[in-house]
Parts: C-alpha cells; structure tokens; sequence
C-alpha cells in the first residue's frame, strides 16, 4: 500500500511524523509521503525514523497556488527540500500564510469573535504554515464555535465574513519551483476546483500527473482522471489526504492508494529527470 498524501502537525495535520509512519506501518502502508502545507519541516524527522518504522518515505510538500479564477494545491514529490531556490520560494509562501491569518483574525475581530492572532500560534505551536484549519481548532478550542466545519460555514470559508484569500502564487511557478528542485508536479484533488481546460494549461505548464484516487473523488471521477491521464502521458498517483484531529478523518488512513504501477512510472521518471 502506496500513500502519497498525508498530514502531519508541521502544518495543519494532528500528528507528528514520527506517530504518522507508526501508525502507517500498523495500517499496512509500506510507502508514505509526507506533504505538508507549504512546508517541509518534517522531512528530517520522518527520514530518520522511516526504516524503524518499515516504511519507505518519499519527500513532499502541497503547495498552494492560484490562478484568476480558483485557488489549485500542487504536490511535489521526491526533490531536493534543501534546494537554495526552493527553499526561499517556500519563505515567501509561509510569510503569506502568516500575514493571510492575521488579516483573518482582524475581520474576526470585527464581528465580535476576540480570536488572539497570538492564540493560534501558541496552540498550534506553528509559526511556519499557518492556516485557516489553525483558526478553526483554536475557536472551537476557546469556545468561539461548536465544531471545526461549523468555523469554515459560518466564518473563514470561501464568501463567508472572515474569508481571506490566498497569496496569489501562480500556477507556473509551483510547477517550476517543484521541478527546479528535481521533483514531480502533481495537480491535487482536481475534482474540487479544476476543469479539462485547466488541467491542458497545467500540461502546457509542465505539470507531470494528477492525483486521482482521493476521498472526495467519486468512482466515476476516478475513473475519468485515470483515463484522461493515460490520454496526456500523465504520472497518476493517490492518497488519503490524512490530516486527523478535528477533521476526523481517520478511517481515510490505509483506505486511498497509489497503485504500484503508477508509483513505479514516477519513481522511472523521477531518475531520468535527474
């Protein structure tokens, strides 16, 4: 079993990535990658422990981009984390998240919610990739709303009054910056925001693959991103998309796959490009 989408607490997952491979391994997951938001903080740790745990790690990231019309997550896999370029294009983007939730918490404010930008950050004990789901489990945590998807409907979800939108990032340079760094471009979880016109300006950008077994994929969507896919000699690969905690999403863990095939095809693409 192939999970080439998980979560961990460097960015808005619940665990570490040390109890994230343990747990992978108990679940019978034997490749896993990482792809945190806009961070790779937990590459490191997960690589030391990755053989103790008897899983094979690729390294990854879900970066956020934009274009005028929607926002798109790209994830990378098997580059260099410590590539200068990348990662000074990975600084600009986590300054954004930071400046992006404060100017979430302000508009808070000014409904009545007294969320403290400072308060976030202390609970999550992030200060690197900060995000709206930091913001929901804090005012859940403070008493500020019932329930984490009760924070999106009625706040920071997209057209609600607390709504911010992303750092525009476009497109080109996620692909680019991934590849630059010697890794694989994948559009993520296209069902949610991405169109066929779209996804044949991503292959014109250079994108690699789709991602298309995810959880909020329909067998019917499935099978039509696999097959467009094989039609524009794109990589395929899938995951969980595992984040824990408060999205309760636990049962998605050791349930949503990359087929062996499909992971071996990136693995030969991944040494011909370097």
């Amino acid at each position: 079993m192939i999970d080439l989408h998980t979560h961990t607490s460097h960015s808005d997952g619940d665990v570490t990535a040390s109890e994230l491979l343990l747990r992978a391994a108990e679940r019978g997951i034997r490749t896993i990658s990482i792809t945190d938001h806009d961070a790779v903080s937990a590459i490191d740790e997960a690589q030391s422990i990755a053989c103790k745990a008897g899983v094979d790690f690729v390294p990854g990231i879900e970066i956020t981009s934009g274009s005028k019309h929607c926002q798109l997550h790209f994830l990378g896999y098997f580059f260099d984390h410590t590539n200068a370029k990348f990662v000074s294009r990975l600084q600009e983007l986590q300054d954004a998240r930071l400046a992006r939730a404060e100017r979430i918490v302000a508009k808070l404010n000014l409904i009545k919610i007294p969320l403290k930008l400072e308060s976030v950050l202390g609970k999550s004990g992030m200060q690197n990739s900060i995000g709206r789901p930091h913001i929901a489990n804090t005012m859940v945590e403070e008493g500020f709303a019932d329930t984490y998807d009760e924070v999106f409907q009625k706040y920071i979800g997209i057209g609600r009054p607390a709504y911010e939108a992303n750092h525009p990032f476009p497109p080109e340079e996620a692909i680019r910056m991934i590849s630059e760094a010697g890794g694989l471009s994948f559009i993520a979880h296209p069902s949610h925001y991405v169109n066929e016109d779209m996804l044949y300006h991503l292959i014109k950008l250079g994108l690699d693959g789709i991602e298309v077994v995810h959880p909020s994929h329909s067998s019917t969507e499935t099978d039509y991103y696999k097959k467009f896919a094989d039609e524009n000699s794109l990589l395929k690969s899938g995951g969980s998309d595992f984040h824990g905690g408060l999205k309760n999403d636990d049962a998605n863990l050791g349930r949503y796959f990359t087929d062996p095939a499909s992971f071996e095809r990136m693995n030969e693409k991944r040494k011909l490009k370097n």
